[in-house]
C-alpha cells in the first residue's frame, strides 16, 4: 500500500502508524487529521508529516488513495473462488493455507528472495522474481546450472534476511539439491515447490509446499507436467503480500 522504499526509511513512530492505518484501513480512509492523530496519540503536525513522507501532497490525497485501495482489495478477494476453481478441489494438501500465511510472513520480512529453477521450473522462478520485484521486493531469479549467488563458506552468519525459493517438479533435480544442501546450514530460509510430497529437496528446506498434478517427464528430458499450480502459488503469494497489514 504505501511505497516499501519510503517506509524503510520511516521513523519508529511513523512505522507506528502506517501499521495502524494498514490494520484500519475503512475507518482511517473516513477519518480526519485530529481523528487520526488521537486514534495514534500522535499530534496533527506528526499525522501531516507521515503524509508528506509517504509521497502525498495532503492528508485528503493519502485518504483518497486509501479509498482506491478499499476497492482495489474488494476486486481481488472477490476474484479468489474464481481462480481456486480452476484448480482440482485436491490440488494442494489440508494445510496449504497454513504453509501459505508462513511463507507470506518470511517473505514480507525478507531483504532478498532468491528464486531457483531449471528448465520450466526456471520459468516460474523467473515469473516469481518479477511478481514480487513489482511489489517493491528486492528478488532475483537464478535458472542457469549454477547458481553464483552463495555467499563464500566463511561467511554463513548473516544478519540480512534472505528467503531462497526452490522451483523443481520432482523435487530431485540435481543442482537444485545440491544449491539446497548448501545453504542448508545458512541463514537462508528455504521453501521447495514441487509436484511430489516425498522428495530429496523436502528434506533439506525449511519448508516444503507440494501439489498434487501429472507428472509428465517424457524423453529427452521434456517435460509437459502442468505448472499451473505453481502460477496459482505464486500469484497467491504475491496477492496475500499486497493484502497484507503494513
Amino acid at each position: 500500500m504505501f511505497d516499501i522504499q519510503k517506509l524503510k526509511t520511516a521513523t519508529e513512530l511513523e512505522s507506528e502508524i502506517a501499521k495502524f492505518v494498514g490494520s484500519n484501513l475503512e475507518k482511517v480512509a473516513y477519518m480526519r487529521v485530529r481523528e487520526l492523530a488521537d486514534a495514534t496519540h500522535v499530534s496533527p503536525a506528526t499525522i501531516v508529516r507521515f503524509t508528506q513522507k509517504m509521497g502525498f501532497d495532503s492528508f485528503p490525497e493519502m485518504r483518497l488513495m486509501l479509498k482506491h485501495e478499499l476497492n482495489k482489495r474488494k476486486e481481488i478477494l472477490g476474484q479468489e473462488s474464481i481462480r481456486r476453481g480452476l484448480l482440482a478441489s485436491d490440488t494442494f494438501p489440508s494445510d496449504f493455507d497454513d504453509k501459505v500465511e508462513l511463507l507470506v510472513t518470511k517473505l514480507k520480512e525478507a531483504e532478498l528472495i532468491h528464486c531457483l529453477g531449471l528448465g520450466a521450473s526456471g520459468i516460474m522462478a523467473e515469473y516469481a522474481a518479477n511478481q514480487f520485484s513489482t511489489l517493491g521486493y528486492r528478488s532475483f531469479a537464478s535458472t542457469s546450472a549454477y547458481f553464483p549467488y552463495l555467499a563464500p563458506k566463511q561467511e554463513k552468519k548473516s544478519t540480512r534476511k534472505e528467503v531462497c525459493l526452490f522451483f523443481s517438479v520432482s523435487g530431485e533435480t540435481m543442482e537444485v539439491v545440491q544449491t539446497a544442501r548448501l545453504i542448508a546450514d545458512r541463514d537462508i530460509f528455504s521453501v521447495g515447490i514441487t509436484n511430489r510430497e516425498t522428495n530429496t529437496l523436502a528434506q533439506l528446506v525449511n519448508l516444503d509446499i507440494y501439489y498434487h498434478t501429472s507428472y509428465d517427464r517424457l524423453y529427452y528430458n521434456a517435460d509437459l507436467s502442468s505448472q499451473l499450480p505453481v502460477v496459482y502459488l505464486i500469484e497467491t503469494l504475491v496477492k496475500r503480500l499486497y493484502l497484507v497489514d503494513i
